[in-house]
């Protein structure tokens, strides 16, 4: 039996429930320079790490999670026999499979998640279209703005080349009263051309995640890429192994 999400992999279905996000535009939320991009070339997609798990681990996934909103599976670089880790996004929660060793050392897998107030969730669209020569002093300025609430370098580094508006919501829970617990990031596809892209950040509190596309159209850099994402926030009410 097929235990795959039921979500195809170029659909992001629109949210039947919940408000939108507000437009958030605060000072105190950092927007980060732009990091490293690139892909890796010769490593196994999501759909072939994803098949790599049991049965029962992608349904115990999927259980967590309910109705699918996004997805990825990639090789885990903690694991000596580069076993897979997965992470499935739904309206219930985000879960998320991890190699493990037991203590006979026999491996095995860890499954957590973090459990959302369906009340909460909210959702924003952004499409981002900058012209050719448009440049981003402004936003820059803002790039060196301390930032010690739990995120990484390599993460900034990633959230530094999405649009600014999907920057602030995706950190804006996470600024003043909670640190941040979990993060990750996945992508594949072209260099002018990522199809899927996905990055969640996770608190004690709050989950948001980014889910969508970026093309560099002729002539573009990737400076001036465009996004198509849609930017999700729920409320935790429990987390299990978290």
């Amino acid at each position: 039996m097929d235990y795959l999400p039921a979500v195809p992999s170029d659909a992001m279905p629109p949210h039947s429930r919940g408000q939108a996000l507000p437009a958030q535009r605060s000072p105190a939320i950092p927007i980060h320079q732009a990091g490293s991009m690139g892909l890796e070339h010769g490593k196994p997609l999501r759909d072939a790490c994803w098949n790599s798990l049991s049965g029962r681990v992608r349904q115990r996934l999927l259980e967590l999670s309910g109705q699918v909103l996004g997805w990825f599976a990639t090789t885990d670089p903690a694991d000596p026999d580069n076993r897979s880790r997965a992470v499935v996004f739904g309206e219930h929660g985000l879960s998320i499979a991890e190699p493990r060793l037991n203590t006979e050392h026999r491996p095995v897998y860890a499954i957590s998640a973090y459990l959302f107030d369906p009340v909460s969730f909210r959702r924003m669209h952004i499409e981002h279209r900058p012209h050719l020569n448009q440049m981003s002093h402004n936003i820059q300025q803002r790039s060196s703005l301390s930032c010690d609430y739990g995120i990484s370098e390599s993460v900034r580094g990633k959230l530094g080349n999405l649009p600014p508006g999907a920057q602030e919501l995706l950190q804006a829970p996470f600024i003043e009263s909670q640190g941040i617990k979990d993060h990750d990031w996945y992508y594949e596809g072209y260099d002018n051309n990522l199809d899927p892209f996905m990055l969640y950040l996770a608190g004690h509190h709050d989950v948001t995640m980014a889910i969508g596309r970026r093309m560099i159209p002729a002539g573009h850099s990737p400076s001036t890429a465009h996004w198509s994402l849609i930017c999700y926030r729920a409320s935790v009410t429990r987390r299990i192994g978290r």
